[in-house]
């Protein structure tokens, strides 16, 4: 990159280092203080623990071997850390979206890179990334994801790395991003994806093995600790019901949590994406077909994202996302939940057609596209499968949120209509309010706005 195309990066660096340093802290009265607790404890030994973990809670040996040894130490190199991985974010981020070309220069897509990461639903940012508990749930198995996958990403969009250095760290990394049962389906499937994307393009060699091997190893660890059986069955008392849903419902189950924060909460990060989305096809397509479906996809967003969710309060008196919750803890299944979920479903389904108009036009685009779109979704929907999908709040959906906006970069990135610069210039204005707000947000109360 050219030196002020740079620019972007150090000030984003700058601005969050400041953040963590002045802003963010241990929250004692939440996990930080359970574990702080455990780690004085006189007889403590970390072995010990890790190893009780493992057999009675969960296998995130990894993510909490690092957690415990980083709240040994001053909070100082947390946010050091948590720091770098911000950063590594925005500098991946950019070397993808530099692989396209539509209206707007490489130093505007850089500043919207930057600005990704304070786009992301504040629920879900602030307990995914500023809480020190958190992010080693969330931040840095997300980090170590785009780590683990960046050199076979790179290899196959030709994109210049230093290949001894990131190869090696890749590996490493991948034992971190399948720590976390999120992050370990995503690095193996993308891994698999970009392997066989590599075999036919030719740029497979024996030295991108290394993640898979070390990722689908502690993957194994993580999925068969008999601490994960034991969660599962410890957390059921609060969803008594889950055992009973058979296949089906637990996927319509996951489908309504990933409807009930995306298209009735996250709606910024929805929103950017679904009118990106329309922008593109609007310029891929001169027909009349295309852009009257183009039409129909945002009548429809409108709709659900915004009328359906003002009705659906009015009549139930609450939002759809806690009304699904007691939809399938009931099994009561009325008619208001059927039919959001039918329209929902409907809106779901537009977004794919959307996404095959794209790939029909520029199949480059449209399959990075559709694949992070897919992974976003998925890694909501996946909850579905787990007894837990009540008891985490929104931090699960982190994952979803930036997933979904590495998508929106790349549509940004290569959109080529003329009102794509009202699209940057908005949400630049909308991440620099809502870092603003987290700034309030942390400043003035005690536990900020976790989600």
């Amino acid at each position: 990159m050219k030196k002020k195309e740079n620019y972007p990066l150090i000030v984003f660096s700058f601005v969050t280092f400041a953040f963590y340093i002045f802003f963010t802290h241990l929250i004692i009265k939440t996990d930080d203080g359970h574990f702080l607790g455990i780690l004085n404890e006189e007889n403590f030994k970390l072995t010990e623990w890790l190893s009780q973990r493992y057999q009675t809670v969960s296998g995130r040996t990894v993510s909490e071997f690092l957690m415990m040894i980083f709240l040994k130490i001053n909070p100082i190199f947390w946010k050091i850390f948590a720091s770098v991985s911000f950063i590594f974010i925005a500098w991946f981020l950019q070397k993808l979206s530099g692989v396209f070309s539509g209206n707007l220069t490489q130093k505007q897509k850089n500043i919207f890179c930057c600005c990704v990461p304070f786009l992301v639903f504040i629920g879900a940012l602030n307990s995914g990334a500023f809480w020190f508990a958190g992010s080693f749930t969330f931040l840095f198995p997300f980090t170590a994801f785009l780590l683990s996958v960046a050199p076979l990403t790179f290899e196959y969009f030709e994109i210049k790395y230093n290949k001894v250095i990131l190869n090696i760290l890749s590996a490493f990394a991948s034992l971190l991003a399948c720590s976390q049962e999120q992050t370990a389906a995503l690095t193996i499937v993308f891994l698999l994806v970009l392997f066989v994307a590599n075999a036919i393009k030719r740029n497979l060699k024996i030295y991108h093995a290394p993640p898979f091997i070390f990722g689908a190893a502690s993957a194994v660890w993580l999925f068969t600790s008999p601490g994960m059986t034991g969660r599962i069955e410890m957390e059921s008392g609060s969803f008594a019901r889950f055992n009973e849903m058979n296949l089906f419902e637990k996927i319509l189950c996951g489908f309504s949590n990933y409807f009930g924060y995306s298209f009735f909460m996250s709606l910024i990060v929805t929103g950017v994406f679904a009118v990106l989305i329309f922008m593109t096809v609007s310029s891929l397509y001169n027909g009349k077909k295309e852009k009257v479906f183009a039409k129909i996809f945002v009548t429809l967003l409108v709709a659900v994202c915004g009328g359906v969710n003002v009705v659906y309060i009015a009549l139930n008196r609450t939002i759809p996302d806690k009304g699904f919750e007691k939809l399938f803890k009931s099994g009561d299944y009325d008619l208001i939940n059927i039919i959001t979920l039918a329209l929902c479903f409907a809106l779901f389904l537009l977004f794919a057609v959307m996404l095959v108009l794209i790939i029909k036009k520029n199949s480059k685009l449209g399959f990075t596209v559709s694949l992070l779109f897919a992974a976003a979704v998925c890694s909501g929907v996946v909850m579905g499968f787990s007894s837990s999908i009540y008891a985490s709040g929104q931090r699960v959906f982190f994952f979803t949120d930036m997933l979904t906006l590495f998508a929106s970069a790349v549509l940004i990135s290569s959109c080529k209509d003329k009102k794509t610069v009202v699209v940057y210039n908005t949400m630049i204005i909308v991440a620099l309010i809502m870092f603003i707000l987290n700034c309030f947000n942390f400043a003035l109360l005690e536990i900020p706005i976790m989600g």
